[in-house]
């Protein structure tokens, strides 16, 4: 199980959330706790954002991957706009890029608090920033910072930390992630008994098979998992979910240049052959392509036409989880191409 490590290490904080000392603590502790929390930081993204970003599942809808495309290729990126590239980040269960957007929130105080409830607890997408979580809500927490290089054995476990209000209960949530697992414990710190879900966070190339609370092993896999605390509590309740490597590979695109054959023949997302391109599908070819500035799309399996000089480079996008963890790869290599420029 994970190591117990203490909060004092964790120095930079601003209001009720602990972060591993970097680039995202220091933008945290720009923040005035003495601030009013709110969302007027969204009627800067154009009128489709709240509904993107307030959405429980925003990378299932195709108008997502437009304004992702249309925030991620602006000139001069605003604040507002790391922001919401944040929180999609978050959604897509890439929580390096995640923080590394939320970094650049450093200068812009009032969108830097706005959006760290999204990400740390994790609150549903749809509550506003400084509204109580009602009992029986579902947290989402991101991974701290560093959780990526933790899974891997590269560097201590990492761990950090929200105070929050659910219904008439303050409860702290405090996550670590290290090579064996995440953990997350629930501590209940004052005011009248509460409830809530946790959803236990996966990486990239890791995924949750097994999941405990209180080390009593649950029946699902990465379910989530139902939390209830209590006034008279002296420990908190632990929460575990166990690492595997997923069995499956997850393409990346290279960060230095485009090689030559994705420039002239394009990116082509490849389907089966029986089936139809879907308007997500679509959608999400569209964004990554005119990103790059290549040619390319979603197309079925076979269908390159003679005359092509080249196949370009092509990527098999099945159907379900796998091909949206395939979507997701290929948006954060092409945040850090579009980055590094």
């Amino acid at each position: 199980m994970l190591t117990s490590l203490s909060l004092l290490l964790l120095p930079l904080s601003a209001g009720d959330v602990l972060l591993p000392e970097g680039p995202a603590a220091r933008a945290w502790a720009s923040v005035d706790p003495r601030d009013a929390l709110s969302d007027e930081w969204l009627k800067e993204l154009g009128e489709d954002a709240p509904a993107i970003l307030s959405h429980p599942d925003p990378w299932s809808q195709p108008a997502t991957w437009g304004s992702w495309g249309r925030w991620l290729a602006s000139g001069e990126r605003t604040s507002q706009e790391s922001g919401a590239l944040a929180l999609l980040a978050a959604r897509s269960g890439r929580p390096k890029d995640a923080w590394s957007h939320y970094a650049a929130l450093v200068a812009d105080p009032a969108s830097a608090a706005a959006v760290m409830p999204r990400l740390l607890p994790g609150v549903p997408a749809d509550l506003p920033p400084d509204a109580p979580l009602p009992v029986g809500s579902l947290l989402r927490p991101t991974p701290p910072p560093g959780a990526l290089d933790a899974a891997r054995g590269v560097v201590a476990p990492v761990t950090a930390s929200a105070t929050f209000q659910v219904g008439e209960a303050q409860v702290r949530l405090v996550i670590s992630i290290e090579r064996t697992g995440v953990e997350a414990k629930l501590h209940h710190l004052s005011g009248e008994p509460a409830s809530l879900y946790v959803q236990l966070p996966e990486l990239p190339s890791s995924e949750v098979r097994v999941t405990y609370i209180d080390w009593l092993r649950q029946e699902t896999p990465n379910d989530p998992l139902l939390v209830e605390l209590k006034p008279e509590m002296d420990e908190p309740v632990h929460l575990f979910g166990r690492f595997m490597p997923r069995e499956e590979h997850l393409p990346a695109l290279p960060r230095e240049r485009l090689p030559a054959q994705l420039i002239e023949a394009g990116l082509w997302f490849e389907i089966e052959a029986e089936s139809s391109p879907t308007a997500l599908q679509a959608a999400a070819a569209s964004a990554i392509t005119s990103s790059l500035g290549v040619p390319g799309g979603v197309r079925r399996a076979g269908a390159a036409s003679a005359s092509t000089p080249s196949m370009g480079t092509i990527i098999s996008l099945s159907d379900g989880p796998s091909g949206a963890r395939t979507l997701s790869r290929i948006a954060g290599a092409t945040e850090a191409w579009i980055n590094s420029r």
